[in-house]
């Protein structure tokens, strides 16, 4: 188990535009293809057990992490088996292979579709897009990027404004990255949110973990952005794979488990990395299962667990 936390780790340090938790989902089915295993309640543990090891490595995309490697265990194993979709043949071969060699072609069907989550969110939301508006984000978010990006493509005019997003200033990333694909943006710091709200027209963020009632928890700065834009009546959106569904029902900010919030185990040596916006403060969440309400995850997250 330990060469597949260390290539997860390698795997980090060059994952380019991959999301962590496809990075682990990756990890989990080469781990199932190579288990010596001889029941489906091993590999199961094992998995878990795994998925454990992968959350503690990751770093601030802990909650995508965990949320993904959850789905994808219920899908390729319990959701699967109970609907009966293995063929009796299987179940009638004394040994274990032919189950390990379904559970990875039902990972590799999960992988596809995950890929395609972005451009199925980028189709969804560009449309909201129109030309003169100004965009305020936070962060550097893959998914947002790809939204932004095809509506460039489409010929949109529109400004982006994004914050600095301290501590790590990941928004330095997604500055350059609009400005490479010639799209007109601009730096604001963190604190000039309220300055700047005044002349936005809506805000577009992506996510690391949306929970059962349809609140956010993302970067660490997040919530007031939410705060402000609620103050002076703009639009609060928020863009998110479905795999990052994540089966928590924080009521506050000190709900949130430490792993989601801090990088290090003594709270007291860190600072948050990420906070938690209610659902109240949200307008629409841009999925690939279609565009939601705050109040609709619950359902999606009973479909996709069941």
């Amino acid at each position: 188990m330990e060469e597949f936390v260390r290539d997860f780790e390698r795997q980090l340090q060059h994952s380019g535009d991959s999301p962590e938790a496809i990075i682990a989902i990756q990890v989990l089915i080469r781990f199932i293809d190579q288990s010596t295993v001889g029941t489906l309640q091993q590999l199961i543990e094992q998995l878990q057990e795994l998925s454990s090891r992968l959350k503690s490595v990751v770093g601030t995309s802990t909650t995508s992490v965990v949320s993904g490697c959850d789905l994808f265990v219920r899908f390729i194993t319990l959701r699967s088996l109970n609907k009966g979709q293995v063929d009796s043949d299987i179940w009638e071969s004394k040994s274990f292979d032919p189950i390990r060699r379904f559970l990875v072609e039902r990972g590799n069907q999960f992988m596809k579709r995950l890929m395609l989550s972005r451009k199925k969110i980028a189709q969804l939301a560009y449309p909201f897009i129109t030309d003169g508006v100004t965009v305020l984000t936070v962060d550097m978010s893959r998914v947002v990027l790809e939204i932004l990006t095809k509506a460039h493509d489409n010929m949109k005019k529109f400004h982006v404004l994004v914050t600095v997003s301290e501590p790590d200033k990941n928004g330095l990333m997604m500055l350059k990255a609009l400005r490479d694909r010639g799209i007109h943006a601009t730096q604001i710091l963190d604190c000039s949110i309220g300055f700047v709200m005044e002349r936005v027209d809506f805000v577009l963020v992506g996510a690391g973990g949306v929970v059962t009632n349809g609140g956010l928890i993302n970067k660490i700065g997040t919530y007031p952005t939410a705060v402000m834009a609620r103050s002076l009546n703009k639009p609060f959106y928020v863009a998110v794979e479905s795999f990052k569904f994540y089966r928590k029902y924080p009521l506050g900010q000190m709900d949130l488990p430490n792993y989601c919030k801090y990088l290090d185990t003594d709270k007291e040596k860190d600072h948050p990395f990420v906070d938690y916006t209610p659902p109240s403060l949200i307008n629409k969440l841009f999925t690939d299962l279609g565009v939601l309400t705050p109040s609709a995850v619950s359902d999606e997250l009973i479909k996709l667990y069941i």
